[in-house]
């Protein structure tokens, strides 16, 4: 390899990495949306047998 295509080579990894770190993120935000989705049910169930309760 010529130092051209060494450099080019690097500019390549390091763009690979940043997008590996950017789709990480992004998998972490979609699970935790998930989670909110999940849990929302759960919570507004709770919410309404607590209120039932009171009454």
């Amino acid at each position: 390899m010529n130092e051209k295509e060494i450099i080019a080579f690097n500019h390549l990894q390091n763009k690979v990495k940043q997008h590996e770190r950017t789709i990480a993120q992004l998998v972490e935000i979609v699970a935790a949306m998930n989670r909110r989705i999940i849990d929302s049910p759960r919570k507004q169930k709770d919410m309404n047998q607590k209120e039932l309760l009171i009454k």
